[in-house]
């Protein structure tokens, strides 16, 4: 009996009909649209076509074995080689330079002379051999009549001379037309693969005339490391020069060769050294063709066992590259990265969280601060999908603990559930993302899940609030710290000239202190020691304050200087607080928000993008259309309508405009 494990949730469960592709194993192995006693309808989704599993499986070979954050970083998470994928190939020369001899043996081939003798009706015979008589006497049944003096027959034994078509040699050719049409018509689908990543560059390129010039920059960057200055015409040259190739074998379909030629006739792949394969001219230019198919072009037929290990090295290379996402992505925002001793990644930067990315034994890779995020790597293409039946499993991935993103091949599937198809995480609502090695903008939008799942979950609550009792009184108001009794309220990172001056009262009060105890130890009389303790929490509460705060005014979009402006709030105990910076380099804006409806703070991020972003969101089309403007420059979701001033509340999910829908 098959044992179904889920790879999210462990252990063994029944197979839910139907199931999502390759988000089960069946017996220790990763399956797809295929499995023992499974139909077609009881898996959503499909394994990926070659294109994309040959992509993700070169990424892997360029990155190398060995996992580690720098390879991954270092290298852009898009197909590999297209410059040399898009120059002629090996066999691609031999093509061109033999075709020629193919046409000629097609056309004019080498023939065989057939003699066989028949008994046949006299009005069709027209070669006799000598005992054509003597077997005709022994056959009366040939015989029309009989004379006195002679036999006049009706049947007589003739010579039937015809050509001979299928020799070997031709049926090598005919073969090779077949081969080399197989050959040149997947290498024509890989070389269109190429020119759509080369026109969605180019139409994106356009589309990023209207989105933030932040976007441009980095999409240009990432351009400039994949393509070179004369693929576009190395392509070009190849395609040309490929379809004119195509063109001639077809016409060799009606050459008088192909048309003799059985085509069931198979050819081993290890050509025999027969005398015209060796001797002739344009044989022997054919012989050189079909080895050069049989070492550049020949791919076998896999047996079932070869099959499953493909798939799974596949799905293990697609794992890789959804780590190399998450891998670009933190390097891209700044993340330092540290081996971790028990496995996995330790993540940290100023002003943030700590951070750990690990790998678990199913290929799920856990992003945990705060809380934990599982970026679930599904090899399947869900484009053919019911919508309806992926998002009923999708919803069964909501009690999972954290969040979870499933990232599936290919593009974003149809909007039934906007938030879930198009990767915006709203709460504990696990959501798909759609990602490939041949989309340019994969990795943007990595970033921006990461970057918003960041700005909920891997920063120090605001404001820094710490409870001392008996802290003796601190004269004056400071604007930067708040005090209700025995609360501390932190509203911003204290100064280096705050920091001494606290440093210094705190001293001046033990020392104030340290004189009272011993005039009570000279006495004999009993004195507190809370107030000690007290100073010991305020200065490290002041160094806590001042680690977890200093970033509040670093611009996360050009990494300047921003001016930050507090928004204390009403409530004594910092609960309504809030604040807002101004870059004063870029004038990008950021900051924490309050939800009308929740009362839910979140962070907010308005980069100064230089276009009209109300105008760019509504000629963006679909729901996907702060990825096209901004980029990874988001935080909680804006709004459609107004952009620069409403945001999605990640805890509620409401959007103050209450318009956008």
């Amino acid at each position: 009996m098959t044992d179904f494990i889920d790879r999210i949730r462990g252990g063994a469960h029944a197979l839910p009909q139907p199931a999502l592709c390759d988000m089960w194993l069946a017996d220790g192995q990763r399956f797809g649209d295929h499995g023992a006693g499974l139909s077609p309808e009881a898996v959503l989704g499909c394994w990926p076509g070659e294109s994309e599993t040959d992509a993700v499986v070169r990424l892997a070979q360029a990155v190398g074995d060995e996992l580690t954050w720098e390879a991954h970083a270092a290298t852009p998470p898009v197909a590999q080689k297209l410059a040399e994928r898009a120059r002629p190939q090996p066999l691609d020369l031999e093509i061109a330079r033999h075709l020629k001899h193919l046409q000629h043996v097609c056309h004019r081939p080498r023939l065989h002379l057939r003699v066989e003798e028949e008994r046949m009706p006299v009005s069709r015979a027209r070669r006799t051999p000598v005992r054509a008589v003597a077997d005709l006497v022994s056959h009366p049944g040939d015989w029309e009549h009989r004379t006195l003096r002679s036999i006049q027959p009706s049947r007589v034994l003739a010579r039937q001379i015809e050509d001979e078509w299928d020799l070997y040699e031709n049926r090598v050719a005919v073969r090779l037309v077949d081969n080399l049409l197989a050959y040149i018509a997947k290498r024509l689908e890989d070389l269109q693969k190429i020119q759509k990543l080369l026109d969605a560059s180019r139409n994106y390129s356009k589309q990023l005339q209207r989105g933030s010039h932040w976007l441009r920059s980095r999409i240009s960057r990432l351009w400039a490391s994949v393509w070179q200055s004369k693929t576009e015409d190395d392509l070009n040259r190849t395609v040309r020069h490929l379809e004119s190739a195509q063109r001639d074998l077809q016409a060799l379909l009606d050459a008088p060769l192909y048309q003799h030629v059985p085509r069931r006739q198979a050819v081993g792949l290890s050509l025999k050294p027969t005398n015209i394969l060796v001797n002739d001219a344009h044989y022997r230019k054919v012989a050189a063709l079909w080895r050069a198919w049989a070492k550049f072009g020949h791919k076998r037929q896999e047996t079932l066992q070869q099959r499953s290990a493909r798939r799974q090295r596949e799905a293990g290379a697609w794992d890789r590259f959804v780590l190399h996402l998450v891998t670009r992505a933190f390097a891209a925002l700044g993340w330092s990265a540290l081996r971790s001793p028990n496995g996995g990644w330790d993540l940290t930067k100023v002003g943030w969280m700590p951070v750990r990315v690990q790998v678990d034994p199913m290929g799920i890779v856990r992003v945990s601060s705060a809380s934990t995020l599982r970026l679930l790597p599904l090899c399947t293409d869900l484009t053919e999908a019911d919508p309806a039946g992926v998002l009923d499993q999708v919803k069964t991935l909501d009690d999972v603990d954290g969040e979870v993103v499933a990232a599936h091949v290919g593009g974003p599937m149809a909007p039934f559930d906007v938030d879930r198809a198009s990767g915006w995480s709203v709460g504990r609502r696990a959501v798909l993302f759609a990602c490939s090695p041949w989309s340019i903008d994969s990795e943007e939008r990595m970033t921006r899940l990461l970057n918003g799942w960041l700005s909920r979950c891997a920063v120090p609550d605001y404001p820094a609030v710490c409870t001392i009792r008996a802290l003796p009184e601190w004269p004056g108001q400071r604007e930067w710290l708040r005090r209700a009794g025995d609360r501390l309220v932190a509203l911003r990172s204290p100064t280096s000239s705050e920091i001494a001056e606290a440093h210094a009262w705190s001293m001046q009060r033990v020392k104030e202190l340290n004189a009272a105890a011993q005039r009570a130890n000279a006495a004999k009389q009993a004195f507190e020691v809370a107030p000690f303790k007290a100073l010991t929490a305020f200065q490290t509460f002041v160094e806590e304050a001042q680690r977890d705060l200093e970033d509040l005014g670093t611009c996360p979009i050009c990494g300047g200087k921003g001016t930050v402006e507090l928004r204390p709030g009403s409530q004594p105990d910092g609960s309504d607080a809030t604040w807002w910076s101004i870059c004063g380099a870029c004038r990008s804006e950021w900051g924490t928000r309050p939800c009308g409806g929740c009362g839910h703070r979140y962070r907010a991020l308005v980069p100064q993008t230089g276009i009209d972003v109300e105008t760019a969101a509504l000629e963006a089309a679909g729901s996907d259309w702060p990825d096209k403007v901004f980029g990874r420059d988001v935080w909680a979701q804006p709004c459609a309508r107004r952009p620069r001033e409403h945001f999605r509340c990640p805890q509620c999910r409401r959007c103050p405009g209450l318009t956008c829908g």
